[in-house]
């Protein structure tokens, strides 16, 4: 007799990773029991008394441990976790499945979480009992379910009577649910629900209810459960973080990534740390190579070299070798730099680090009999206003427009400047180098002068674009014609963590009225990120078009613990207690290589990793390129190098007064007072990067004053 198909819910990993190691290994015999013969008495198959739904099962795993499953038809079950005898018990009582009106996709409703997170719902404040009204009043039972919400969860949303209520009850729920009862909390009409959310998700198929081998193949389905029969891939599923095997796309999502109707000129996605922008520009990439002509090609660029490997690596998990092979993944100063060499072969440039060409320009600033500007300064003026606007003489350089510059200069000073500048520039020719922006500059001038035939790319997706310099945007400019779709931006202001500003209509980027902004973490808990945003006070950050960018509305749909803020008298006494924390976050059930150490130097981070090794815990130092082993232990690395990344648990060292801000980072504020101001917001930004990173967990720690960062702040 053939075996079972197993199926996987989403919300299984969660209780396999709180397993003990030891019981791992037997789910996964389990399993294939399951697919081999899911009547084995060994497997104890019966369904729970007093259970909502009659197809659910639980099977024995070991002598304490139980799955629970749903049986449909003659050999599928969907499995949902494998608990403790009592809790698996508990669970299979209080859920159901059903094949959802609207998507036509496979739902699991948990109503013992979903009616226990509601019956532990704060009153309002100042409203006695009952006063206060249910917070959906206004929507009907019958558009809730015209919505896809399922009937069973409509008289908990009866209940809901504050903001705090609704972000802490739908985590339990569906996900089309989620996103309909968030949008309808966010003051939308049922009408605009069901055109931005509903229907977009809404397959074209005849729905039966009962027909579930049709459902398994829907979308909606596939969101929420993995459908394999090889045990290998229920391995290499369970022991890989999510991020490795799964790419989701909620509805709101779905609507910027797969849009059908062209955008009309360059389109932008902004949002917060963990709304999901990478994704939507991972999927937009393949919607777009879908339809690609053939001959042409797609760019998927972004800033650093780590983040363009990083996504290659999720492209080919979208995709395979197949989309790879239309789409081109480089970091914007590889396509620079290409694009220079083609032109020049071996007479092009080599290419200097940005920490080069600084201390070059110190070594320059040192030189002088009378040091009237300082090394940061000038390069900052090299690269902000000489570089971006691509000035190749005095003339054009006493004519510039200095906006963004807080040092004023005189027609003199201008002089004295340029002639710095051009001794600057003489002295990377003789050594046939320069920097990754002046061959950006020398890129884009190339480009520019090709015809639309003679441009290589069809379309540009970009990612963590406030990250590029202006030469950055000149050159993207000039690679693809402009037509529909020409170019896919998404990015955060709040995530700048390099001194590159500028304005996209400057250089032909014209994304007024086709920008739309993303505002639920999808990632972070909702005290992790409570304590982020406060991480940046009131400063403002510019949105590459003119305008500050906001985070109002930005919100997370998880819950946990909040973050831990704690003060040491000493290094060494900082560095023993990472340890302690690092080891208490994997007897809680977290791997090694999900947590994160991370220093705003090497040479705070080289410190973790001896105080981690010194307390027998394994953990490697993340250099850049490199990707470690997922046996290899902690990931220790510098604020710069998690970007991108994320993990269960970051602990973040050595924030205090004296590293954060970094006082080398910073332009003297006698210097130029804004530059100043800039680089400070950029030190804000760097923090708010690495606490956004975690998931579960955030320590931050520090020994002798806190940073100014770490103070109290308005709410946002």
């Amino acid at each position: 007799m053939p075996g079972a198909k197993v199926i996987m819910a989403d919300v299984f990993g969660k209780s396999y990773d709180a397993l003990d190691g030891s019981v791992q290994p037997q789910v996964l015999q389990f399993i294939m029991k399951m697919q081999r013969d899911p009547d084995s008495n060994g497997l104890n198959l019966k369904p729970p008394k007093g259970a909502k739904d009659k197809r659910v099962r639980t099977a024995r795993v070991t002598d304490n441990y139980r799955a629970v499953l749903m049986h449909y038809a003659e050999r599928i079950y969907y499995l949902v976790a494998v608990l403790p005898h009592d809790d698996a018990y508990d669970l299979a009582a209080n859920i159901l499945f059903d094949i959802n009106k609207v998507t036509g996709g496979i739902e699991l409703i948990n109503l013992g979480s979903l009616y226990g997170t509601l019956s532990g719902q704060p009153k309002a404040a100042g409203s006695a009992e009952g006063t206060q009204p249910s917070f959906f009043a206004g929507v009907s039972d019958a558009d809730f379910e015209r919505l896809g919400v399922h009937p069973s969860i409509i008289p908990a949303l009866r209940e809901i009577r504050s903001e705090d209520a609704v972000l802490g009850i739908v985590e339990t729920m569906p996900k089309l649910a989620r996103d309909v009862v968030l949008c309808l909390a966010d003051g939308m009409s049922v009408e605009e629900v069901w055109e931005q959310v509903s229907s977009l998700a809404a397959t074209e198929d005849k729905i039966d209810p009962q027909d579930y081998e049709a459902a398994i193949e829907r979308p909606a389905t596939k969101e929420a459960f993995v459908v394999t029969g090889d045990i290998a891939e229920f391995g290499r599923i369970l022991t890989e973080p999510l991020s490795a095997w799964r790419i989701f796309l909620h509805p709101a999502q779905r609507a910027l990534a797969e849009r059908k109707t062209p955008y009309k000129g360059p389109a932008r996605v902004t949002g917060g740390p963990g709304t999901g922008k990478t994704v939507v520009a991972l999927h937009r990439v393949k919607a777009l190579a879908e339809r690609l002509p053939p001959g042409q090609a797609i760019l998927l660029t972004t800033f650093t070299t780590n983040l363009a490997n990083l996504l290659k690596s999720h492209l080919k998990d979208l995709g395979g070798a197949q989309l790879l092979a239309k789409v081109d993944v480089r970091n914007i100063d590889k396509v620079a730099y290409g694009t220079v060499k083609e032109t020049f072969g071996p007479e092009a440039p080599s290419r200097l680090k940005d920490s080069e060409i600084l201390n070059r320009w110190i070594e320059l600033a040192e030189e002088q009999p009378v040091q009237r500007y300082d090394g940061r300064f000038l390069n900052a003026e090299w690269k902000q206003v000489v570089l971006a606007q691509d000035i190749r003489s005095r003339d054009e350089y006493f004519a510039a427009n200095r906006a963004g510059r807080g040092r004023r200069l005189n027609r003199p000073e201008r002089a004295q400047v340029w002639s710095l500048i051009e001794e600057f520039e003489r002295r990377l020719d003789r050594e046939k180098a320069a920097s990754v922006i002046q061959l950006a500059a020398q890129a884009a001038r190339i480009a520019s002068g090709w015809s639309d035939e003679e441009r290589p790319y069809r379309h540009i997706v970009v990612d963590e674009a406030q990250d590029l310099h202006a030469a950055h945007w000149k050159l993207l400019r000039a690679l693809v014609p402009e037509q529909d779709d020409d170019l896919f931006i998404v990015g955060d202001a709040h995530q700048r963590i390099y001194d590159n500003r500028t304005s996209l209509s400057a250089h032909g980027i014209n994304i007024r009225g086709r920008s739309k902004r993303l505002t639920l973490n999808y990632r972070t808990t909702r005290q992790i990120l409570a304590a982020s945003l406060n991480l940046l006070g009131d400063s403002k950050f510019d949105d590459l078009d003119g305008n500050t960018e906001q985070l109002r509305g930005y919100r997370s749909v998880l819950s946990g613990a909040s973050p831990e803020t704690v003060r040491y008298r000493s290094p060494a006494e900082e560095m023993s207690a990472l340890a302690k924390r690092v080891e208490t976050w994997q007897q809680e059930g977290i791997k090694p290589q999900e947590i994160a150490v991370v220093g705003r130097t090497h040479a705070i981070a080289d410190s973790a990793v001896q105080a981690l090794r010194d307390a027998k815990l394994d953990a490697v130092k993340v250099e850049d390129y490199r990707v470690p082993d997922p046996d290899e232990g902690v990931h220790v690395m510098t604020m710069h190098r998690i970007k991108g990344l994320e993990y269960r648990a970051v602990a973040i060292v050595g924030a205090s007064d004296q590293n954060m801000p970094l006082p080398s980072a910073l332009t003297p504020e006698t210097e130029d007072r804004l530059q100043h101001a800039a680089d400070l917001r950029r030190e804000q930004s760097l923090l708010f990067v690495s606490a956004t990173r975690a998931r579960e967990q955030l320590s931050v720690t520090w020994s002798g004053r806190p940073s100014r960062f770490l103070e109290p702040r308005t709410s946002r």
